[in-house]
């Protein structure tokens, strides 16, 4: 915000030599008013302008006077602005939700009303501009409500071109995904979001099996891929089912414009997902999120989880009888609550502000879990260019007690916590390469819900212990690190050319906590071509150990082509 605030003062500074009032008339806006994080958003969408290069001078705060006088200036080209962004020729289009500028416009005209007047001749226009604003406002629900539809659909065709030790004969599989989601805004605080995901599996091309009650195979067996891959699976589930409502005219004392979610929905807490990551399966409950001036947010989430029973891709009543303290078949409701305090704009890709702090963790645990979680990243100082050593990101959870009531230290004599610390060793818009150190505790000594990806061959990972009192629900996602681990990754992320963008993904190590230390590695090469602007051509390579770093690697190979519409 420093930054906006510095190029807002260039702006203010050339409009005051024509401004028919001082300036030092009107008393300051405190820098932790919420007028800031709007005009900050507008700068965001286009509508106010720094230097040429993006950079903004100054940190003082702003009067009333000259807050208005930028108010004015956006509504003067907004018009044009919105012309751009109708015919996509706005370079942040993509980015940009047309009702919030519009919602934050006609709330910063109201703020700032009286000053807009001692403007003079401007008012006018402002208060054309202002209605023609709210009718804009009342054509996008109109729109939204008559065409609210999206999607993505996929398909896929693989195989595995190596089996490990085992000569396993198998053919060539397929698999079709759809995901259907319906946005409508019957009022401008207020959203709806329901989605349905369908995908059908022959053969070893993908999962196929999406969790949850309305699947027509209700068996997909587990194990070591290649051997224990389903051939055939088939999923149609309703992934969420929500609301939205941004309060803003809440009570002080919870906070600046909170939101609260309610319904059928996802989360993911933490730098890297460890603090709880629902997209296993979405869960029904209820979400408070909010802020305390511009550096302090929070949020609050009572959650039910669904029985095991119904969540796991696979029915093994020999070896699961769900029965134990975690293991059940009834669900369970859990609670989470987190802080995150940030600071500073950001200033090099994949960094919103330069210093982020977390606290997440258990208010009331699924089952019996308590844990702790604390993350973030900051960006470093440019001691060796732009590019090179700008980033930290890093995560480190405490289990105090598992779902089943164990305490991972002083019952089962497991090392209690778990981490990830990444530095980016170089980084630019095209390029990024990684370094990560990881310690992941076995599953009795994380939450079921940290993210851990122990099938790198398969979207969705069930993983339940040989006592059958813990386990762990996890999807592909932010950490690509296994339970049960200690060693080095590496993540680097590249464009080639204008067009294909490829990330290779590798990690060695040892076990924790284990008598036998042996550890498969991993080695994943994903390569994406966009064949328009909303479709592309994938292709993916993924080696795993059968038993130890890369030796009797496990192969598959796939190929996909995805539509957004």
């Amino acid at each position: 915000m420093l930054n906006l605030a510095r190029g807002l003062a260039v702006v203010l500074a050339v409009l005051a030599l024509t401004s028919v009032a001082a300036a030092s008339t009107f008393s300051d806006v405190d820098l932790d008013h919420w007028a800031y994080d709007a005009i900050d958003y507008l700068q965001e969408a286009g509508l106010v302008e720094g230097y040429p290069d993006g950079t903004f001078q100054g940190d003082r705060a702003f009067t009333r006077y000259e807050m208005a006088m930028v108010i004015a200036r956006v509504f003067t080209k907004i018009q044009d602005w919105q012309a751009m962004y109708n015919d996509g020729t706005l370079p942040t289009s993509q980015n940009v939700d047309l009702s919030e500028v519009y919602a934050r416009l006609d709330r910063l005209s109201e703020e700032f009303r009286d000053e807009l007047s001692d403007l003079g001749a401007r008012v006018t226009a402002v208060e054309d501009e202002q209605a023609r604003v709210r009718g804009e406002v009342d054509d996008l629900k109109a729109l939204i409500k008559d065409s609210g539809l999206s999607g993505v659909a996929r398909w896929r065709a693989g195989g595995y071109f190596a089996t490990g030790r085992d000569d396993i004969p198998n053919e060539i599989g397929f698999e079709s995904y759809l995901q259907l989601t319906y946005m409508f805004q019957p009022e401008t605080n207020l959203d709806f979001k329901f989605t349905l995901t369908a995908a059908d599996l022959e053969g070893p091309a993908g999962s196929g099996f999406i969790p949850g009650a309305n699947n027509e195979t209700t068996t997909t067996w587990p194990g070591n891929p290649p051997h224990g891959n389903s051939s055939q699976a088939a999923s149609f589930v309703i992934d969420e089912a929500n609301f939205k409502y941004y309060w803003c005219n809440a009570p002080q004392f919870l906070g600046d414009d909170p939101i609260v979610t309610g319904g059928r929905q996802y989360f993911s807490e933490g730098e890297f997902g460890l603090a709880g990551d629902n997209s296993y399966r979405s869960n029904f409950g209820l979400r408070f999120d909010t802020s305390y001036g511009r550096k302090m947010d929070a949020h609050l989430g009572y959650y039910r989880m669904e029985s095991v029973a119904r969540l796991a891709p696979f029915e093994n009543p020999e070896s699961l009888s769900f029965q134990s303290s975690g293991l059940t078949y009834e669900g369970d409701d859990f609670m989470l609550a987190g802080l995150e305090y940030h600071s500073g704009q950001g200033t090099i890709t994949g960094h919103d502000y330069k210093t982020v702090v977390r606290l997440d963790g258990t208010l009331n645990g699924y089952g019996n879990e308590q844990y702790v979680d604390i993350s973030g990243n900051v960006e470093l100082p440019e001691w060796l260019g732009a590019s090179l050593l700008r980033g930290l990101r890093g995560e480190w959870v405490y289990v105090l007690n598992n779902v089943s009531d164990f305490d991972p230290e002083a019952d089962l004599g497991l090392t209690p916590y778990s981490f990830i610390f990444e530095l980016d060793v170089y980084r630019n818009e095209r390029s990024r390469l990684g370094l990560a150190f990881a310690q992941m505790g076995q599953i009795e000594a994380l939450p079921v819900l940290a993210n851990v990806d122990n099938d790198p061959f398969s979207e969705w990972d069930f993983t339940v212990n040989a006592a059958n009192d813990a386990y762990n629900l996890s999807r592909e996602g932010a950490n690509y690190f296994p339970a049960d681990f200690v060693g080095l990754g590496l993540r680097a992320e590249h464009a080639l050319g204008s067009s294909l963008y490829s990330t290779l993904t590798y990690y060695d190590g040892t076990r924790i906590d284990a008598t036998a230390n042996e550890r498969p590695g991993l080695v994943r090469l994903n390569l994406r071509y966009p064949f328009t602007n909303n479709s592309s051509f994938g292709l993916d390579l993924i080696a795993a150990g059968e038993r130890t770093g890369l030796e009797d690697a496990i192969g598959l190979l796939r190929g996909e082509f995805k539509i957004h519409f």
